[in-house]
């Protein structure tokens, strides 16, 4: 046998080995790798599916969820304006009025048969009558003024008024806020988008060896 001869069939012999070792090892891994690859798609089935699911279901309820509560308020309020008032202002109200005063005469005031007595001189006793006089005009009476009077007018009110008051204030104000509307829903949005990828990817996984994808 000369040497080409040996070298082809050192050749074919190394093939044929090479082949069968090849075999042999595909065969271990498919066998070792079939309750591993069992194990994978049950995880997916009922562990991971259901679990990307839930999360997105979550986001969507985030979105969508209120809170509902009641703020109690119990503060002093600082008020400070101009209050301007331009309006007529009825007024309708007796005025008492006492007080002593004079009055003059403005003309000759007669006064008739007024009751007088006479004394006589020396003793000689006294005599009742009447007598006829006239107050002069610029005369002087002293008088007492008792009396109400009714004040009926209206008086228009053109004015600023400065308000400075510390006002107190206690209540109980509802309060129900949307998370999505308030300014959450680009947060939810953006949670979503990033686990689709990953949602869309175990979906397109087979359900188990030899299934397809869903």
């Amino acid at each position: 046998m000369d040497r080409n001869e040996r070298r082809e069939k050192f050749q074919n012999f190394a093939i044929t080995f090479s082949f069968i070792v090849n075999a042999v090892t595909i065969f271990l891994l498919l066998v070792g790798s079939v309750p591993a690859a069992q194990t994978a798609f049950t995880l997916k089935a009922d562990t991971v599916e259901p679990l990307l699911n839930d999360l997105d279901a979550a986001f969507v309820e985030l979105g969508e969820s209120e809170i509902v509560t009641d703020i109690q308020i119990d503060e002093q309020v600082n008020i400070a304006f101009d209050l301007p008032l331009d309006q007529p202002l009825p007024i309708d109200f007796p005025l008492p009025i006492q007080q002593d005063t004079s009055v003059m005469l403005t003309q000759r005031v007669p006064l008739y048969n007024l009751p007088a007595t006479f004394v006589l001189p020396g003793g000689g006793g006294q005599i009742n009558g009447t007598v006829s006089l006239a107050l002069p005009a610029g005369m002087y009476l002293p008088i007492r003024l008792d009396m109400s009077v009714p004040v009926t007018s209206t008086i228009p009110v053109r004015m600023t008024v400065p308000v400075d008051q510390q006002v107190p204030i206690r209540m109980t104000v509802p309060v129900r806020i949307n998370l999505g509307e308030s300014g959450l829903q680009p947060a939810v949005d953006d949670l979503r988008r990033a686990i689709q990828p990953i949602s869309a990817t175990v979906q397109s996984l087979p359900d188990g060896i030899g299934g397809g994808g869903k």
